[in-house]
């Protein structure tokens, strides 16, 4: 990963290796992804509106596809057509679009700015799904912290290659305009021509840029985990590792022997709460106990005293009916 991070040739190196056996797909949606976009740029005003608006919700659908295709996966075309975040994606694409090209007009610096620090946006959204663009284009900035000086190793190749293209295209326009007026059907020959040409041009580019970017993104800015939106990038840090032990107090004079973790065991436990304790069930009165044993010891000798006057008696009554007998 750091190796990657210093080297954007080795970064466009190693996206070109994933490319292979999946080229002509990731081409065929490129090319279906540029050429509204570029076909629109050669109408001025109204088609410009168009794209720009455009943009966001293509590059989304384009973004998906690849990652899907670098996966290892086969994605259907439709993918670069259905998006769930329809209205989120041409926001972040106009938002991009003009701060890109104000930036650029006015001073270079606040051009690259903005692509240094929410080139991704579009990235983000894809993978995390966030509501809210404001947030979107916040965590897009956190993840660019530290990673931005890696993204221009890389970034730069192809905004030459796209710049030259365009260069050329551009060149190859004014010719076909100037022969308008006295060869009209040559000029809009050569304008189709032209147009054509840098269709297939920026579509072999966008491949490996994308493709670029999709391994860019996945090496390099993903594992920052941003979850608070109001942190600055400079507080983003990778979370702290958890204690894996309990620190015990020990109270003075009393030593406690680390292999003894039974002993430990049994000092815990006797600090549990007292809340925890069940209370001992109540036991009956010792005095009504008494009662009730001197209570039955006297029932008992009243009976048996019962039955022993019972005996005296008929033993009496035996003895007299002997005496009259005789």
């Amino acid at each position: 990963m750091e190796r990657l991070s210093k080297n954007g040739l080795d970064l466009i190196r190693l996206s070109a290796g994933k490319l292979k056996g999946v080229w002509g797909k990731a081409f065929l949606a490129s090319l279906i992804y540029v050429a509204p976009l570029i076909a629109l740029c050669f109408i001025p005003y109204a088609g410009w509106a168009i794209s720009i608006a455009c943009f966001g919700y293509l590059t989304l659908g384009f973004i998906n596809y690849m990652q899907q295709l670098l996966k290892g996966e086969n994605p259907s075309l439709k993918v670069l057509f259905v998006q769930k975040e329809f209205s989120q994606a041409i926001l972040l694409g106009i938002i991009m679009a003009v701060g890109v090209v104000v930036g650029t007009l006015l001073f270079i610096i606040p051009g690259v700015l903005v692509i240094a620090f929410y080139s991704l946006s579009l990235f983000v959204l894809n993978e995390e799904r966030i509501v809210n663009v404001t947030d979107t284009l916040n965590v897009a900035a956190r993840k660019m912290h530290k990673n931005k000086t890696a993204m221009f190793a890389y970034k730069v190749i192809f905004y030459l290659f796209y710049a030259l293209v365009g260069v050329a295209a551009l060149i190859g326009m004014l010719f076909a305009t100037a022969m308008f007026e006295t060869q009209a059907v040559w000029a809009v020959v050569l304008g189709c021509a032209v147009m054509l040409v840098a269709i297939v041009l920026v579509a072999i580019i966008t491949v490996y840029f994308y493709a670029a970017n999709v391994v860019f993104y996945s090496e390099i800015v993903r594992p920052v985990v941003v979850t608070d939106y109001s942190l600055t990038s400079e507080q983003v840090k990778p979370a702290p590792v958890a204690d894996t032990f309990t620190e015990i107090p020990v109270e003075e004079g009393i030593v406690v022997d680390e292999n003894k973790p039974a002993e430990v065991k049994e000092e815990v436990k006797a600090e549990a709460p007292a809340e925890e304790v069940k209370p001992a069930p109540a036991k009956k009165p010792a005095a009504k106990k008494a009662t009730t044993t001197k209570a039955g010891t006297t029932t008992k000798k009243a009976s048996t005293g019962t039955k022993t006057a019972a005996k005296t008696s008929t033993t009496k009554k035996t003895t007299t009916t002997k005496k009259t007998t005789k």
